[in-house]
């Protein structure tokens, strides 16, 4: 029978890899959200032509005939790093063609956005904001969780008292940091569901149309908190734990 000490060890090692395991998968991906326009049914009018896309690989051309604007909606989908689409080639080279500027699959927030380069509009500035503050602190998270498991590694080897609370420490600061950026990321979502921000121009009237969808990933990330928290929780008491025995024995 392994003693309760071994016991508290092992638990605080695997719920601590647990805890990262769902993290680092959630950030990884690009499923936090989608965006989509398939129930988009307005027709053309004498202000408005519209093309309608045949499919999410498609796009609908919105133009208001006034002004000449055209206005690009297709379905995409992202995470904490980038946007991106499912867009055929020959509907990438229809919006190239009609707005002068190519896009590409993804747009990465990270190494493409730049304040006071870029062109994208006010709205698009915003959520661009949002996304690099949010991968912000991921990247935070990530490190707390890679050296977590480095010093953990040291502190069992050699049953290092500090270097188990550091663990501890660093556990809760990884969960504190991904509820930072989860927090972020949920404030970018309410201003694109209720204020119809979006990363590129859309008309205020298929903002009706639009759905902004929280995918799969979002829950699993806040799952990972939870656990990292319990990880952290089991490090500080494995600290507790070791430092009453090492007294016991001086005594």
């Amino acid at each position: 029978m392994p003693s309760p000490l071994v016991i508290l060890a092992s638990l605080s090692v695997v719920v601590g890899i647990l805890g990262s395991v769902f993290i680092f998968l959630a950030i990884s991906v690009d499923s936090w959200e989608e965006i989509d326009f398939s129930a988009f049914n307005m027709t053309n009018s004498s202000t408005l032509e519209i093309t309608p896309a045949t499919s999410r690989s498609d796009v609908t051309v919105y133009k208001e005939l006034a002004s000449g604007t055209n206005y690009f909606l297709y379905y995409q989908y992202g995470g904490p790093w980038k946007l991106c689409d499912l867009l055929t080639d020959s509907a990438r080279e229809t919006i190239a063609s009609l707005e002068a500027q190519s896009r590409d699959r993804c747009y990465n927030f990270v190494s493409e956005y730049d304040e006071e380069s870029s062109t994208l509009q006010s709205d698009g500035k915003s959520i661009a904001r949002l996304q690099n503050s949010g991968a912000s602190c991921f990247i935070v998270c990530i490190i707390d969780l890679v050296a977590a498991l480095g010093v953990g590694v040291i502190a069992l080897l050699h049953k290092h008292v500090t270097a188990c609370m550091v663990t501890g420490v660093l556990y809760c600061m990884a969960s504190l940091f991904t509820v930072f950026g989860l927090a972020i990321f949920h404030v970018k979502h309410h201003y694109e569901l209720y204020y119809c921000q979006s990363l590129y121009p859309i008309p205020k009237n298929a903002c009706d149309f639009r759905t902004v969808t929280i995918m799969w990933a979002v829950p699993v990330a806040w799952v990972g908190v939870v656990i990292c928290s319990a990880a952290s929780f089991l490090w500080l008491f494995l600290t507790r734990a070791l430092r009453v025995i090492k007294a016991k024995t001086m005594i």
